[in-house]
């Protein structure tokens, strides 16, 4: 079980579930839309830690943004604790 830090909030997530599914499970409000890696709602900046981003739209999420630190929460799994900053609110 990873810890992902969301601004002032943080909540445990395991290493075979998303960082969306983990904000939901704890009651945190991250916007959100298709939950598929489609729309680009739940954008998000990683600012430390290691994760492993699943395949999702480049018209969500393009590959200048990913290279900067740019996932989305609804495609990125933790392998280390997270610092994350929600990009939506």
């Amino acid at each position: 079980m990873y810890e992902i830090t969301f601004d002032q909030e943080t909540v445990g997530c395991s290493n075979n579930s998303n960082i969306l599914a983990a904000a939901k499970r704890n009651f945190l409000k991250l916007p959100y839309g298709c939950f598929n890696g489609g729309c680009g709602m739940c954008k998000i900046k990683i600012v430390a830690g290691d994760y492993e981003v699943g395949l999702s739209s480049k018209a969500a999420l393009p590959d200048n943004e990913r290279e900067k630190g740019y996932a989305l929460a609804c495609k990125t799994y933790p392998l280390s604790d997270l610092m994350v900053r929600v990009m939506g609110r």
